[in-house]
């Protein structure tokens, strides 16, 4: 647990320290399944016994930290926030935050680091395992069937889970407990061979302790956050763990490193201290709304251990001696049951924040107002990528290609082709948020965006179909080549180049060109679409001030954006862009044009709300109301102009 802690604290310094949950995993196997082979084989295993000791370890510092964290939320935390804590506290008391997390996931959902449970995910993996892995040896052994086939079973079974959604879908991978029961398996693997196998020699003890402690040093040397993951790349933590096991505690590697008294001391705290220090770093991001100091950072992880250590010594200690331990378990899940039915309630609105707005409800009301796809949208699957469409009676078929910038205008298309489907054409979205419309860009991390270079390259060959008529090209340009920290790379075929060097951007914009010219010699009419108007004065955000510990009271004025400095700022994007059009007969698409006036871009609509849910998306209804300049690209006769252009 200790490296996660590092790795949350200081992730540039300790980026592998998320392996630190697969260790984690290993140890927890090993060590719950040693209890359950050894009960089992002496008669004197029960699920209930099982089940309270869960409950007596686990339930006492879950509901101390989940108390306080939904208590300073009620405190500081505006509204969606506020409702969004209280979903994941009833998903924590239910221990199934992964998969509430799972569901949450994409490229609109806010940033983890402003979730304050967020770290209950390996608790909820953890605790599903407990589940069903005692109902299973307890099947096995009333059945006699062999312990190391069914063992080698669930182990095989999971990692083709982890396999075969790790590339394709990591979010999945890394969040389901199907890809994860592996790794708690190998512990279980280790307790069997344990009970079940001679004991090693000395001499292969300290072999397999040299092996892991070599293999865990790879672990925390090749591991980053950029490592497709769990994946084949999990074995490294795994087998380490797994090894260092095996070798057990005498060998000197484990009595020096792992068995010294301060390592013994951070033990009796461990779980506690995790529980602890992701809701302090959590809240110290929001009420900053930047990366906390190191100054700061040092300090809340002083008072983790401080918190922790009160929590062992107050609440864990003082459990434990208790002689009933019916009553314990009694007590401590009708308070599990109850801190559930708290989140339930926040999660629905029932229970309100602290927080008064003042008529800030306008802007709150803004925020994640953000609709695709829409309800007349279906699926169309391409070359295993799964995009939207839009279905319509003239002849031709528009396919938009982009990120979420060009997801944006979905409210507007479906309202365009709804009030008049035999004037527009059949209309496709194939689209990426977050991902640039350039072939062979990469954009990072990757367990966020694992399948933008392959959702690009499936957009570009849909468009090359027969039938498209016309492509139009957006997103947001000037972020993606601005090369906002450093997420977005170009690979060269020998190497990958981070945004925002010279030669990236060269070759990007010379690959982007490539694609314009051969969908123009396709007979295709090409559109760029521009990046809209956008910046930190259209985020709702930024339209209201106070404070998180007393209220918050809208801008006395609320200025817009001056079109001439966003034209600057843009400048030289929008000249590559304009540039790549002109050379190959494609058309550009300016939105300033449109939504500007008299040096002006409004940030509000006629009724003082906000026209932006961010600082670049658009609300769906601005998008119906306010995008005309897209109209040409879905007309019904846009099909006459196909005439092969030779640039």
């Amino acid at each position: 647990m200790l490296a996660v802690i590092l790795f949350h604290c200081w992730p540039l310094w300790f980026v592998s320290g998320f392996v630190g949950v697969d260790i984690f995993f290993v140890i927890s196997g090993y060590l719950i399944t040693s209890i359950l082979l050894t009960q089992l084989e002496a008669g004197t295993f029960s699920l209930f016994d099982f089940y309270s000791r869960r409950v007596r370890r686990i339930f006492p510092a879950l509901l101390v930290m989940m108390a306080a964290t939904l208590a300073v939320a009620w405190y500081i935390l505006l509204r969606g926030e506020f409702r969004q804590v209280g979903t994941h506290v009833a998903a924590g008391g239910g221990f199934i935050a992964n998969l509430v997390l799972w569901f949450e996931s994409g490229y609109f959902d806010n940033s983890g680091a402003t979730k304050p449970l967020l770290h209950l995910w390996s608790l909820g993996v953890e605790e599903q395992f407990y589940f069903l892995w005692p109902l299973i040896l307890w099947a096995v052994m009333r059945k006699r069937l062999n312990f190391a086939l069914v063992m080698g079973l669930v182990f095989a079974a999971s990692m083709a889970v982890n396999l075969g959604t790790v590339y394709d879908n990591p979010t999945a991978a890394f969040y389901s407990p199907l890809s994860r029961f592996w790794e708690l398996m190998t512990g279980g693997v280790g307790a069997y061979l344990h009970l079940h196998r001679p004991a090693w020699s000395d001499q292969q003890k300290r072999i397999a302790s040299i092996a892991g402690a070599l293999l865990m040093v790879a672990s925390f040397s090749l591991i980053t956050p950029q490592t497709v993951f769990p994946g084949w790349a999990a074995l490294l933590p795994v087998s380490a763990t797994f090894l260092l096991i095996m070798a057990g505690p005498a060998t000197p590697i484990n009595r020096v490193v792992l068995g010294n008294w301060l390592a013994t001391r951070i033990g009796l705290i461990s779980y506690p201290l995790y529980l602890w220090h992701w809701p302090l770093l959590s809240f110290a991001y929001i009420i900053y709304g930047e990366k906390p100091s190191y100054q700061l950072k040092i300090a809340l992880m002083a008072g983790a251990v401080a918190l922790a250590w009160l929590t062992y010594r107050l609440v864990e200690v003082p459990l434990r001696g208790v002689a009933s331990k019916r009553r314990v378990v009694g007590g401590l899940t009708a308070g599990m049951v109850v801190m559930a039915s708290l989140g339930i309630a926040v999660g629905a609105g029932a229970l309100r924040e602290r927080i008064d707005v003042h008529g800030s409800d306008v802007y709150l009301n803004a925020l994640n107002d953000f609709e695709f796809p829409g309800q007349r949208f279906t699926p169309l699957r391409h070359n295993g990528i799964v995009f939207q469409q839009l279905a319509a009676d003239a002849p031709g078929k528009t396919v938009f290609i982009g990120d979420s910038l060009v997801q944006q205008y979905g409210p507007q298309m479906e309202q365009l082709t709804a009030s008049a489907p035999l004037r527009y054409n059949k209309v496709v979205f194939a689209t990426a948020g977050g991902c640039p419309p350039i072939l062979n860009a990469i954009r990072l991390p990757l367990i966020r965006f694992p399948q933008c270079r392959k959702a690009i390259a499936a957009a570009y060959d849909l468009a090359s179909q027969p039938d498209v008529t016309t492509v139009v090209i957006g997103a947001a340009w000037h972020v993606h080549f601005s090369g906002y920290n450093n997420e977005i790379e170009y690979d060269t075929g020998n190497g990958k180049l981070s945004f925002p060097s010279d030669a990236a951007h060269e070759l990007a914009y010379a690959s982007f060109a490539q694609t314009v010219r051969h969908l123009r010699l396709l007979g295709k009419r090409v559109f760029i679409v521009l990046q809209p108007p956008s910046g930190t004065m259209y985020d709702p955000r930024n339209m209201y001030q106070g404070s998180r510990f007393n209220s918050i009271h809208p801008l006395p004025r609320i200025a817009p954006l001056k079109l001439d400095k966003f034209l600057a700022d843009n400048a030289s994007t929008r000249a590559r862009l304009q540039g790549i059009a002109a050379a190959n007969g494609a058309h550009v698409i300016d939105p300033s044009r449109y939504l500007c006036k008299d040096n002006e871009c409004p940030v509000l609509d006629a009724a003082g709300a906000p026209i932006y849910t961010d600082p670049l998306h658009m609300r769906p209804s601005y998008s119906r109301d306010a995008v005309t300049y897209l109209t040409q690209t879905v007309q019904g006769d846009a099909g006459a102009e196909r005439s092969a252009q030779t640039p």
